[in-house]
């Protein structure tokens, strides 16, 4: 019963509406995991750095780009953007 009403509430909202829900869900799950992989090595990202990898994750993702394709290649976009931190 949950699950049918789930998904005719998908089916209710506007495209716009849950594709931005899911990409904030995207964005705040990367930006959490970059967080504790530079609170586990001891350093801080360049200002501007987490944010321009994740949107371009979540740009990728709905790009049709796996997980893992997305992490790979904005990983390298942010690094020749900001160096390494």
């Amino acid at each position: 019963m949950v699950a049918a009403a789930a998904g005719l509430l998908a089916l209710a909202l506007p495209r716009p509406v849950w594709a931005g829900m899911i990409e904030q869900l995207i964005y705040n799950k990367c930006t959490a995991a970059m967080q504790a992989d530079f609170d586990q090595a001891a350093k801080v990202p360049p200002p501007g750095m987490v944010d321009f990898t994740c949107t371009c994750v979540v740009q990728k993702i709905f790009n049709q780009q796996s997980i893992h394709q997305a992490k790979t290649a904005c990983t390298q976009l942010a690094l020749q953007k900001f160096g390494q931190p």
